[in-house]
């Protein structure tokens, strides 16, 4: 009989054992579930940050843009007014230049000759 008991008890521990690891087992997956749900979360919050930095930014520096080119198209009309005043104050000047240098050419010996 006291084999029978024995076989019975070895038989009983390995049951706790078999029980004790499957435990552990389900623990262990718990556990990684959790992590993956964690680090997802994580990830999913990080990925709504960095587009809201994101669309912060461009909200930011896209007004900056169309305020940089209408000063830059306000700074080009503004030194074609100047070329052009420049132009129709020096028209009859350069006219004359011109008509002079037809009429009454100078002969002088080029630099290369």
């Amino acid at each position: 009989m006291s084999q029978s008991n024995g076989i019975a008890t070895l038989l009983k521990a390995e049951k706790e054992a078999h029980e004790i690891v499957s435990q552990a087992r389900k623990y262990r997956q718990d556990k990684l579930k959790q992590a993956k749900n964690d680090a997802a979360s994580e990830i999913e919050a990080y990925k709504k940050q960095k587009d809201q930095e994101l669309q912060e930014f461009e909200s930011k520096n896209a007004g900056g843009v169309g305020e940089l080119e209408k000063e830059a198209e306000s700074q080009v009309q503004g030194e074609l007014t100047e070329i052009k005043e420049t132009g129709s104050k020096k028209q009859n000047e350069v006219a004359k230049l011109l008509v002079d240098a037809v009429i009454n050419p100078s002969f002088e010996k080029h630099i290369n000759a």
